[in-house]
């Protein structure tokens, strides 16, 4: 892996609990993924952290098999060179789609709320620069900055949340009825939206072993990290709903950004949506630079190009898919939800599965080695 990662300072596991944190709510605060069932949204929010935890434990389970290798590099010594070259090209192109996903959400929102006239290539543009200067200075410098920015993701949240209980805008009782149409829908929304989105896309996190001091903590950052983010998460569903509630939050384009809109405290106090923006914009932004850091490494790895040389060539196809892809915003989410449908699970779900069923003969082949020898 001397291409990709030669020239990489190591990040500390604090450091990659801060990115993990970061990646897990990037735009998952921002999209309104359920139309039908908001009112149990903070329920499947619960449940997917939950089982996101064991879904992470898979994934590093078959990692720590290989010490020190990334998903594209171990996935060819379980399935042998050709096989686990497509497969790697296929989880760079997967990588890739991510990253344009995620790069117009972030420039939807801002045009949405505060440059409306902005062409959304502008935009789009002006974030792919710092993703690109930021990865050029490399993975460590990148996980200084969620070190900087967290403070402020942490202040926001606890800052807004206050505020919204001073101002007596939650109203609990939008929660009830609890699940009155049972548990299935819960379970589906589960299944095909809450775990795979963000949880099944901490796969790439796989990428990212080379970077880490001691890969061996990476398993105890992730259930920090999951936990920490679900909360908010399920918080933010919470609020979503008490405040606006289930009518105007399955309408609503950016339902947190709605929900923090219209509160007034005091004529001291106003417009709080705007700061709420800036922390949106900070998660996304690291959610942008991870996917965009996991396809220019796992390209420098299968193709032997120098890291460096990737950056550009990723960051035009980004930018292009991420406006080409889908013409309207409304053709955006629903592919977006198709994609969770169609996409994800072949690359969260079945993928890791039989990798992590290969690492299992594996490694029970070379104890059975072992102990002939003995």
């Amino acid at each position: 892996m001397n291409h990709g990662l030669g020239h990489v300072r190591l990040v500390s596991t604090g450091q990659l609990l801060i990115l993990m944190f970061h990646f897990l709510l990037g735009n998952a605060v921002i999209i309104n993924l359920d139309n039908e069932y908001e009112r149990d949204t903070w329920i499947a929010q619960l449940i997917a952290m939950g089982v996101g935890i064991v879904l992470f434990r898979m994934y590093t389970y078959t990692a720590e098999m290989f010490p020190g290798q990334t998903l594209t590099t171990y996935v060819r010594k379980l399935l042998g060179n050709t096989s686990g070259t497509a497969v790697g090209i296929l989880y760079i192109l997967f990588f890739l789609y991510l990253t344009s996903r995620n790069l117009r959400d972030e420039t939807e929102l801002v045009r949405v709320s505060i440059l409306e006239k902005t062409p959304s290539m502008v935009v789009a543009f002006l974030m792919v620069i710092c993703v690109i200067y930021v990865l050029w200075l490399g993975f460590e410098v990148l996980a200084r900055t969620g070190q900087i920015f967290l403070s402020l993701v942490l202040l926001v949240i606890f800052w807004g949340t206050t505020l919204l209980i001073l101002s007596g805008s939650i109203h609990l009782e939008e929660l009830r009825p609890v699940m009155s149409q049972g548990f299935k829908p819960v379970l589906s929304s589960v299944i095909r939206e809450r775990l795979p989105f963000p949880y099944g896309e901490m796969i790439c996190f796989m990428m990212f072993i080379p970077c880490v001091r001691k890969p061996s903590q990476m398993t105890r950052a992730g259930y920090v990290g999951i936990i920490a983010a679900g909360i908010v998460l399920v918080e933010v569903a919470i609020l979503n709903v008490t405040v606006l509630g289930t009518n105007i939050t399955e309408r609503s384009i950016f339902p947190l950004l709605s929900t923090f809109a219209n509160v007034q405290l005091s004529e001291y106090v106003q417009r709080p949506d705007v700061i709420i923006l800036m922390s949106m914009l900070i998660g996304d932004f690291f959610k942008v630079a991870l996917f965009f850091y996991a396809s220019a490494v796992g390209i420098s790895d299968i193709f032997g190009l120098p890291y460096r040389k990737t950056l550009l060539p990723c960051g035009i196809l980004v930018l292009l898919w991420s406006q080409i892809g889908t013409p309207s915003l409304s053709e955006h989410f629903e592919f977006g939800r198709q994609s969770l449908i169609y996409i994800h699970p072949l690359f969260v779900y079945i993928f890791p599965i039989l990798l992590f069923l290969m690492a299992l003969v594996r490694r029970s082949r070379v104890r059975r080695g072992d102990s002939q020898k003995t």
